[in-house]
Parts: C-alpha cells; structure tokens; sequence
C-alpha cells in the first residue's frame, strides 16, 4: 500500500485499499476453487484405492480356489493313474482298485447272497453300491 505523504490526497489511499480488497476477494476465490478441486481429487483417489482393494481380495480369493482346485486335480488324477475308486460307506472314504472291489463283490457274495441263506435286501445293498466302482 502506498504511504499518503504531504500534500498528497487520501484518494489514492482509498483507491489502494479497495484494490487491496478486491485481490483479497480473488485470492478467496482461487482458494476456494483450489480446495473443491482437492476435494475432488481425493475423492477419486479414495475410490482408486477402493477398487485396488477390491482387486486384490479378488485375487487373492481366486489364488486360494486355484490352489484348492489344483490340488483336487492332482488327487483324482493320482487316482486314475492308479486305477483306485472311491467308495463311501457311512462318512468312510476308501479308494479302491478294480481288484479290491471285485474282492469285497466275492465276499460279501458269501455272506449275504441269498443262495448261501444271506439276506437279499442286503445283498441288492452291497450290489448297488459296488456296482458304479466296477463300471467306472
């Protein structure tokens, strides 16, 4: 702001005062416009970093059930390899051979079918079960 000396109105005073004020306006309003334009950007990156996130559990949860799926893979074709099927009896997983089965057939032949005075029912049972582990 200029200094009013002697001889030297107030005008000029006034005049450097409203001009004074009027930057002061401007500045308030770039300031203003700066800070919305920040408010912006940080809302953007706020949901940059949310779909990064989002990305990388889907990633992570996609590697898990790559991993899982590899190793059941893995399993059924050790199976096949071998020529073992897998026979559940109440909540008991076997793997059987083609020859293991036909055992099991002969024996439980013994037992229960009904020519040797076994159970029919039960025989149809052993039959229904071990009847897909031959066919496959």
């Amino acid at each position: 702001m200029k200094q009013v000396g002697p001889g030297q109105s107030s005008f000029y005073a006034e005049g450097d005062a409203s001009w004074l004020q009027n930057e002061l306006q401007e500045a308030h309003k770039t300031i203003r416009s700066l800070l919305r334009q920040l408010s912006k950007e940080q809302g953007r990156y706020a949901e940059a970093m949310r779909a990064y996130n989002l990305t990388v559990e889907n990633l992570m949860e996609i590697t898990r059930e790559n991993t899982l799926l590899t190793r059941d893979r893995d399993m059924w074709k050790t199976r096949a390899e071998k020529g073992s099927r897998p026979l559940n009896l109440r909540g008991i997983s076997l793997d059987l051979t083609a020859n293991e089965v036909r055992a099991i057939r002969k024996a439980m032949a013994r037992l229960h079918h009904p020519d040797v005075g076994g159970d029919a029912e039960r025989m149809k049972a052993w039959n229904a079960v071990l009847d897909p582990l031959e066919e496959s």
